[in-house]
């Protein structure tokens, strides 16, 4: 259970991470913490999942805005 709780915990970290990284407020010990925990092929998995969520949030508002 253990393992489970701190595979979570580091998701959450690197999501917090992407997230304050996106509004440029990610400090540079924070980012080398979280490389040094986890390795730079999640971090990519979770900017790249966090990327997709932004992606779909965009084209779902252009199309609702739009004339049909």
């Amino acid at each position: 259970m253990s393992k489970q709780k701190s595979l979570l915990r580091t998701l959450l970290s690197f999501s917090q991470s992407v997230l304050a990284s996106l509004v440029g407020i990610q400090s540079s010990q924070k980012r080398e913490e979280d490389l040094e925990d986890g390795g730079l092929e999640r971090m990519i998995y979770v900017g790249l999942g966090t990327l997709v969520v932004f992606l779909l949030i965009v084209v779902t508002a252009v199309n609702s805005a739009l004339p049909d």
